[in-house]
């Protein structure tokens, strides 16, 4: 079902709206913010108080233009407010946290025997990026939010999430290079 019709739905009470949109979004959800390196227990909490915040507030269809983008962005904030609700004496200089991931997503798409293999080359290219560039690259071809967005996110210029992901592009194009000159040099 359409996010446009999840949000019409939702904001006429309509319970089966508000049942798929759950199901639909709290995996991708629950994935970001591993990433994002909180604790499951933590972000299961931050999801729930996201579908329970857009259950109770009742908004207008046309204050979400793009729902994928709105819960992330929400459950971010929510993320960070516990943070530092938890670190109630301690100043949060930086919320610049590190952004992980473990390739799990292309299970449907690679034939069994050669995932493993892939999955290490893609985590090692991975690797080699910043925090920052990790999570513009999983945000823009993972989750396919746009450069907007992605700024918004990571509270940046829409230019500069463009230079961004682009940078991390191509550094992840050299170090793939440089991992066949190595290979090929062995043999």
């Amino acid at each position: 079902m359409e996010d446009h019709i999840l949000i019409k739905g939702i904001t006429n009470g309509n319970e089966a709206s508000f049942a798929t949109l759950y199901s639909k979004y709290v995996d991708v959800l629950f994935s970001y913010g591993v990433g994002l390196g909180y604790e499951r227990e933590i972000i299961k909490d931050a999801i729930q108080d996201v579908f329970l915040k857009l259950l109770n507030h009742k908004f207008a269809g046309s204050e979400i233009t793009n729902l994928k983008f709105y819960l992330f962005r929400s459950l971010k904030n929510r993320l960070i407010d516990l943070h530092k609700n938890k670190i109630i004496n301690e100043e949060l200089d930086s919320c610049d946290f590190d952004f992980s991931i473990k390739v799990s997503i292309l299970d449907d798409i690679i034939e069994a025997e050669n995932k493993k293999i892939l999955e290490q080359r893609i985590n090692k290219l991975l690797d080699s990026l910043t925090s920052r560039q990790r999570e513009a690259i999983v945000l823009r071809y993972v989750h396919e939010l746009g450069y907007d967005e992605i700024a918004s996110l990571l509270d940046m210029t829409p230019k500069a999430s463009r230079k961004l992901v682009s940078r991390a592009m191509e550094r992840m194009r050299n170090q793939e290079l440089l991992l066949l000159l190595i290979l090929f040099c062995k043999f």
